[in-house]
């Protein structure tokens, strides 16, 4: 387990101490591993919506294409 340094303001120290209870690691740890898994999630839902808005693009496309067809 690895051992990390933090200097803090002390007003966000103030804040933190005052919403953490008697466990300020277990706290801030867990206020960290939220916000880190938060962006994770952000990643991969901009990477779906990419990939959903390129398939969309190439569907529309092959929909005109064969929309002259398909009227016959």
């Amino acid at each position: 387990m690895a051992i990390i340094t933090l200097r803090v303001p002390d007003e966000d120290l103030a804040l933190i101490d005052a919403e953490a209870g008697q466990n300020r690691t277990q706290f801030m740890l867990g206020a960290a591993r939220e916000l880190a898994e938060r962006r994770r999630r952000d990643r991969l839902d901009a990477e779906v919506s990419r990939i959903l808005l390129e398939d969309a693009e190439r569907d529309l496309s092959i929909l005109n294409e064969l929309s002259p067809t398909m009227a016959d």
